[in-house]
């Protein structure tokens, strides 16, 4: 069997746990109105994800757990459990055997559970729907269903006869690739829309590393034309500096010559004039003091006569006056001659002493001893004359060695000038030395701004390059203020700004990995999408082939003639009607040019009968029955349970019904509420429903046996 058990806990009616075995094909569950048979395929339908608290008969989820009697308190959950033989793998599971079970509490939270292990309710579905089993297919019918088979709309019907069919699973796929190329497509709107927002910006932050990175070409560029100009740069200055070294060196070494070449012939003026001159200049110095001492005896001599002239008061004569001034004059002019200053002093002396005694005449006592003055003073005067020539021969010879001396002196002089001369201009070499010793700390201070070693510069030079021209200078500046100008409009690079920019990028990247992905996401969801189409569109058309045959036969056989086929139709959907907002959803989720239908098309003999819609009751579920056991003819699902479908049915066709029942029940496990007894004799297991004592749902079961001998005494 496929469905094994049925296992009840406080559900609705049922009091307790309730075990329901199932152990043949065909059991049929039975007994009066309101005993609550009909709360065992509630118990099915909520178990499989039943949310529809209409199609459960109850008004909230609390009226499914037992309420409680006057015995009996409210319990505070229920659950069912159904167990399934998977041993031929209906189910999409290696397990041999399958429990689903659903529980509730009277908070309201809902639990599932396969195998007893926590699971969502999408995983009971697509478990139940790779078993062709499932709430909106044929799986569950009960007597409003047959009718309603008849009055959904055609797409309805289809989904209905897509799940018995067992393309349920297909359309779940479908419906998946469908919601995920929906959430694709949202995704993909807002990966663009994101895009086209940070788009703008990325732009704006890629312009200014841009810049950043054109700074950094400009700064190659630049290092490049530095490195060539300070490298003839170098070149010119060791070019300037080499003569100026070569001649400072020159003038420094004829300095150094000039020098000991002075200091040599001072040496030798300061030892002439120390030993030579001496002796004369001793020979001078006492002859001029011999002649101090002579001029101060004639002085005193003269003082003497001047006395006694004046004592004689001799009348001087003209003749004599004129006499005394022609000696006067005499003598003065003598004084000229002489280069002593002391003893022209002297001889002046001597000359006023002279002079009063001729302007007063002497006494006549007095003449004798003038005379003898006079006397002495010739002879003193002969001394002086005398000396003076010797004092003048050494002076003469003294003034050559003096003239010898200053010629040696101005040779000196002349060698000291033209020392002087030399050490300027060695003065001036050093100033243009300094000039390139600054020149060198410009230089380097230049390279060090321009982050360049004068290791590299020197290396570069030693590379047998020409030297550049002052027009090849001046270009190359030009060129280099051009670079650093261009530089100083970029401005510094901000690596907050590049960070955000290598941000940016890689999330716009990202972005544009993740539509590029969506995109082709989206593609491939279609494409499964129209695989899937197709597919399903090819099963479900040769199976409708399938079941109008099936269902042709069996209308034929509950009418005893006529037809009936299934027929693909396609609406637009302003022309269909769903019932409630999941159809809706499912309409919703289904393209314009795959919008499906199915309709059913029929001709009841011997009247003019072809539309639904003209059928009494009983010939509408004559007819639903036999598109029902046409698609379960088809489709041999594994599991149908059937509520009071044949409660419409006569005799009659309540044999017919039975038969056919018999005849599917050799492939199909069918579960049956009824009341018929033509369809309790295709059963090999009958569940019996009572009201016990405290108004709960009490389970008996009858074997087959049992079954017959209650039948045969119902008809006695």
């Amino acid at each position: 069997m496929f469905l094994q058990k049925i296992i009840l806990k406080n559900f609705k009616s049922f009091k307790g746990k309730v075990v329901i075995d199932l152990p043949s094909l065909i059991t049929a569950i039975v007994g009066p109105n309101g005993s609550g048979k009909s709360n065992i395929v509630d118990a099915i339908r909520w178990a499989l994800g039943e949310q529809s608290f209409k199609n459960l008969r109850v008004e909230k989820g609390e009226d499914l757990i037992f309420a409680g009697n006057k015995k009996e308190t409210a319990a505070s959950l229920c659950e069912v459990e159904l167990i399934f033989d998977n041993q031929l793998h209906l189910f999409n599971s290696d397990y041999n055997e399958i429990s689903i079970l659903r529980r509730i509490e009277r908070s309201g939270e809902n639990s599932y559970f396969l195998n007893h292990k926590p699971c969502r309710l999408k995983d009971i579905i697509d478990l139940t729907a790779s078993a062709k089993i499932g709430l909106k297919g044929f799986s569950i019918i009960n007597q409003g269903a047959v009718e309603s088979l008849l009055l959904v709309s055609p797409l309805e019907r289809r989904i209905m006869l897509e799940e018995i069919l067992g393309l349920k699973n297909l359309e779940l796929k479908k419906e998946e690739a469908e919601r995920k190329l929906e959430e694709t497509n949202i995704n993909l709107d807002k990966s663009l829309a994101l895009e086209k927002e940070i788009l703008p910006h990325l732009r704006s932050l890629k312009r200014q590393v841009s810049r950043w990175e054109r700074r950094e070409e400009i700064e190659g560029e630049l290092k490049l034309k530095e490195r060539q100009y300070f490298t003839y740069l170098w070149k010119s200055l060791v070019r300037d500096n080499l003569p100026q070294t070569e001649k400072l060196a020159e003038l420094k070494e004829r300095i150094e010559k000039l020098t000991q070449n002075i200091q040599k012939e001072e040496s030798k003026l300061v030892t002439l004039k120390e030993n030579e001159n001496a002796d004369l200049e001793n020979k001078i110095q006492k002859i001029t003091q011999e002649i101090i001492e002579l001029q101060n005896q004639k002085s005193e001599l003269l003082r003497e006569l001047g006395r006694q002239e004046v004592s004689s008061k001799i009348t001087i004569t003209e003749a004599d006056l004129a006499q005394e001034i022609s000696n006067l004059k005499k003598k003065l002019e003598e004084l000229l001659k002489i280069e002593e200053i002391e003893t022209i002093h002297q001889q002046i002396k001597d000359l006023l002493i002279s002079l009063d005694s001729c302007l007063k005449p002497p006494s006549p006592k007095e003449k004798p001893a003038i005379l003898k003055l006079q006397e002495q003073l010739s002879q003193l005067e002969e001394k002086i004359a005398l000396k003076g020539a010797s004092l003048k021969q050494f002076q003469t010879e003294l003034t050559q060695k003096n003239q010898n001396f200053r010629s040696n002196f101005e040779q000196i002089n002349n060698l000291r000038l033209e020392r002087e001369n030399l050490l300027k201009e060695e003065q001036r070499e050093e100033l243009l030395l300094e000039k390139y010793k600054l020149r060198l700390e410009d230089f380097e201070r230049r390279l060090k701004e321009a982050d360049l070693t004068l290791e590299e510069i020197k290396a570069e030079a030693a590379q047998p390059t020409p030297l550049a021209s002052e027009g090849d200078l001046i270009s190359l500046e030009k060129q280099i203020f051009r670079l650093k100008k261009e530089i100083a409009e970029i401005g510094t690079e901000d690596l907050n700004v590049k960070k955000e920019y290598e941000e940016v990028t890689q999330r716009y990247e990202f972005l544009t990995q993740q539509r590029e992905d969506l995109e082709k996401s989206s593609r491939d969801l279609k494409i499964l999408i129209q695989q899937l189409t197709k597919e399903i569109e090819s099963t479900f058309e040769k199976s409708l082939s399938e079941i109008n045959e099936d269902f042709n036969k069996y209308f034929r056989l509950m009418f005893q003639g006529g037809f009936a086929r299934l027929e693909q139709i396609k609406k637009s959907r302003a022309e269909q009607t769903l019932e409630n907002n999941s159809q809706n959803e499912i309409l919703a989720a289904v393209p314009e040019e795959n919008y499906w239908g199915v309709d059913i098309k029929i001709d009841i003999p011997k009247t003019d009968l072809k539309s639904l819609e003209m059928l009494s009751g009983g010939e509408k579920t004559l007819v639903a029955i036999s598109l029902l056991l046409a698609i379960v003819t088809q489709s041999e699902p594994p599991l149908v349970i059937l509520d009071e479908i044949d409660a419409a049915l006569d005799e009659d066709n309540s044999q017919r019904f039975s038969k056919i029942l018999t005849e599917l029940g050799k492939n199909t496990q069918f579960i049956i509420i009824t009341h018929n007894r033509s369809t309790m004799a295709a059963a090999q297991i009958i569940y019996g429903v009572t009201i016990g004592p405290d108004n709960s749902s009490q389970l008996l079961s009858i074997k087959l046996e049992d079954s017959f001998s209650l039948l045969q005494g119902e008809k006695r």
